[in-house]
């Protein structure tokens, strides 16, 4: 697996897949895998799917992947980016309880090393108080957690309304929302050049274990093999 195409700034990933299949994993982006030669095979708690050219995955939706004799393209969204709104509006992901398969007319999103996404002007707002929150997170992504406290005092809200209207608004927890992002920031510095131990530093993991593991719920594979290309 090499990862092709990585803009944190609007919120996506563009992974390479051949010959290769993951064990039951969920993670927060939306994932849409597109076959580029061959099928591949999905499966879920509610079925098994086989002889896949294309599936929609929602968010923390637990999946067990195979493409095997088969390359695949795997397109990771955040949800809250422009273009993770967009697929959760025109495909009800924030109510769908399983993949959507062989979807009609979804091309893919990227092609030939240029990114190909539709028009998401007409995305849905957000609460002014939550995107403040996010705002506050996102400009303490090194070091430690902002204390929920801090958020709901800056705010004017309790800290359980907070926590509340948060997941109600983005679908994850305030924890999970900062641990996305930081693990965003990691992969960016890799990228870089730098190695995976100190970007897992630089944003406040505890060690590189712990970077390991957040970053194979969010996409069901070792960041060694993702990141190495």
């Amino acid at each position: 697996m090499s990862l092709e195409l990585f803009n944190i700034g609007q919120g996506y990933a563009v992974f390479t897949e051949s010959d290769y299949e993951t064990r039951r994993h969920a993670h927060y982006a939306i994932e849409i895998v597109y076959a580029a030669t061959g099928v591949f095979s999905i499966s879920t708690r509610h079925g098994e799917y086989h002889q896949l050219e294309n599936v929609i995955i929602p968010s923390n939706l637990p999946h067990r992947f195979s493409c095997l004799n088969a390359t695949c393209q795997l397109v990771f969204l955040d949800p809250l980016s422009a273009a993770g709104r967009y697929f959760v509006q025109l495909y009800q992901l924030d109510t769908l309880k399983d993949v959507l398969v062989n979807v009609p007319g979804l091309i893919p999103l990227y092609r030939e090393e240029k990114q190909v996404l539709p028009d998401m002007n007409n995305t849905p707002g957000m609460d002014s108080r939550i995107l403040h929150c996010m705002e506050m997170i996102d400009a303490r992504l090194t070091g430690d957690n902002i204390p929920l406290a801090e958020l709901s005092a800056a705010v004017c809200l309790s800290e359980g309304r907070l926590s509340h209207l948060f997941k109600g608004e983005t679908g994850i927890s305030v924890h999970q929302y900062m641990l996305w992002k930081k693990m965003l920031l990691a992969v960016r510095l890799s990228r870089e050049g730098h190695s995976l131990t100190a970007c897992a530093h630089y944003v406040g993991f505890t060690d590189s274990s712990h970077f390991n593991r957040v970053f194979y719920r969010m996409f069901g594979i070792k960041p060694f093999f993702a990141l190495k290309s």
